[in-house]
């Protein structure tokens, strides 16, 4: 087989011949370009990035990338989850199924060929090494009277001290 460029990487076929590529928006298409490249380059289907990472390789702006998220999101071509500080966790999917392939993201992706049908794992659902939300990212520690722990009891409305004038207040 003739290679006709040596450093190449590659998309799934079906996102052009189903007609979802020519339906982005130019940032969107880029994105789609560099998640694919770098997903190649670090062989896997799953890839952290922050918007001044893909900034760097397709420009943008901040805005520009949160539609391109989107268009992609709802093309089927992505799933992409907010990973705090980190940035996004963009999961490549399968463009005939809109869904992630159901193998670990560092697998390759089997071929099938035109003509026959895939077989599907049901044993094998798709696997996420990294969890997509962030452990412990509200707010809730025990404190003073909010810890279960406290024996403290509530104070008592009755005042027991006698009342004071304004005039026995000065002495």
């Amino acid at each position: 087989m003739t290679v006709m460029c040596k450093p190449f990487f590659a998309i799934p076929q079906a996102a052009m011949r189903l007609g979802k590529l020519k339906e982005l928006g130019p940032v969107a298409f880029k994105l789609y370009i560099a998640l694919w490249h770098d997903a190649e380059r670090y062989t896997t289907r799953q890839l952290t990035r922050t918007v001044a990472e893909l900034q760097v390789l397709v420009g943008g702006s901040r805005n520009s990338h949160a539609k391109a998220r989107a268009e992609l999101i709802r093309a089927g071509l992505v799933v992409a989850e907010a990973y705090g500080s980190e940035g996004f966790v963009f999961h490549l999917c399968n463009p005939e199924t809109a869904k992630p392939w159901p193998l670990d993201p560092r697998e390759p992706a089997p071929y099938v060929r035109k003509g026959t049908s895939p077989v599907e794992n049901p044993q094998s659902p798709a696997r996420f090494k990294k969890s997509t939300r962030i452990e412990n990212s509200g707010i809730n520690f025990p404190f003073g009277r909010n810890d279960p722990n406290c024996s403290a009891t509530a104070p008592s409305t009755e005042q027991t001290s006698p009342l004071l004038t304004w005039d026995q207040v000065g002495r």
